[in-house]
């Protein structure tokens, strides 16, 4: 029986834990682990070639968005801290300071958490054969892998 191009088939047991360890690396190996995966079996596995880029590129949106509200936070906290108390060096920090110092805390913190809980439902996903997209990146890298619009 022939294969359509397009048709999507039930991956093997290793192409699971590659996708799964692709979504996982979030906890270890970042970048790294999903680009090595990618590499070695973009070509024989669409499957494995599907789950290790969008975990590739989740993790690069990922850092971008941390480094971006980390910068904002670092200009903001300086240029209240500026205006606040000048240039005074041993100054104690006042309560709006530790305001928005624990609201960046928690914002960064919410988001990493999210992160990881979308990192984990798609690696189970990912480990029973299924093709759980994540936001955004999800539906242009299935597109761009499995060919279809």
């Amino acid at each position: 029986m022939d294969q359509q191009p397009n048709q999507i088939t039930e991956p093997g047991q290793n192409e699971k834990m590659l996708a799964m360890f692709s979504h996982l690396s979030f906890f270890f190996g970042s970048l790294i682990l999903p680009l090595i995966f990618w590499a070695i079996n973009g070509g024989k596995s669409k499957f494995v070639s599907f789950h290790s880029l969008q975990a590739l590129f989740f993790h690069l949106l990922y850092t971008a968005v941390i480094i971006v509200v980390v910068g904002f936070g670092v200009i903001v906290g300086l240029l209240t801290g500026f205006m606040k108390s000048g240039m005074h060096h041993n100054s104690t920090p006042d309560p709006f300071h530790l305001i928005i110092l624990i609201a960046f805390g928690l914002f960064i913190g919410m988001i990493a958490l999210a992160c990881m809980i979308l990192s984990i439902v798609n690696a189970i996903s990912s480990y029973k054969g299924g093709m759980k997209k994540y936001p955004i990146i999800g539906n242009i890298i299935y597109k761009k892998v499995y060919g279809l619009n």
